[in-house]
């Protein structure tokens, strides 16, 4: 199940580890205009996000709406088709 999520005004955007700043760039268009993130079961405010062939995990804080980004991963192209077949059945 997924959760959209837009935020208003300047979205803060940064990485927890170092992360490259088209991933940072991106996130922060995606969440700028509305994007469905899954979110993750077990911690609230983190979320996961698939685009364009890259999932990234990030968490957005309560108080302040900074985004911290924990991962990213481009899929190879294998993993890609595999995942878009699973999630259009």
């Amino acid at each position: 199940m997924t959760t959209r999520i837009q935020l208003h005004g300047p979205v803060a955007v940064d990485g927890v580890t170092p992360t490259p700043r088209t991933v940072l760039d991106r996130l922060r268009e995606l969440l700028a205009g509305g994007v469905d993130a899954f979110p993750d079961e077990h911690r609230p405010n983190f979320f996961t996000v698939h685009d364009q062939g890259c999932r990234i995990y990030f968490y957005i804080s309560p108080v302040t709406a900074k985004v911290w980004v924990l991962d990213s991963h481009r899929a190879s192209a294998a993993a890609a088709s595999t995942f878009a077949g699973a999630h259009s059945a």
